[in-house]
């Protein structure tokens, strides 16, 4: 019959214990003190995330605004004081972190995305 040692104990119970934060790990974690890069047919946008709560977003013509972010159940959502409502991600399965990227269909059609570490502008 197999013996389990104590370190082959502590090294499950640590995967345990990790499978729940893992699973409801949130999706925005990885943007605070990071920038996002959007590059699409308008030129290229950078959204910096200072903190759990605001945004610096610097637009393809080099004006800055600030706004506002949240998670919501999977999706991140931003908020513009012009805006009148919220404009939300679809459903994230891998929160983004720095050295993410990617690549959606959005509005006016492909738009490459990256996350670089600290404020990009």
């Amino acid at each position: 019959m197999p013996t389990t040692t104590p370190t082959c104990l502590a090294a499950i119970a640590v995967a345990l214990l990790l499978v729940p934060a893992t699973a409801h790990a949130d999706v925005g974690s990885g943007l605070v003190g990071n920038t996002v890069e959007l590059t699409g047919p308008a030129g290229t946008t950078k959204i910096y995330y200072p903190n759990r709560k605001h945004i610096v977003v610097r637009t393809p013509d080099g004006k800055q605004a600030k706004g506002w972010w949240r998670v919501k159940g999977k999706s991140i959502c931003t908020k513009m004081p012009k805006a009148d409502k919220e404009s939300c991600t679809d459903p994230i399965t891998e929160p983004p972190v720095a050295g993410s990227s990617g690549e959606f269909t959005g509005d006016d059609g492909n738009v490459k995305w990256s996350v670089n570490k600290g404020k990009g502008f």
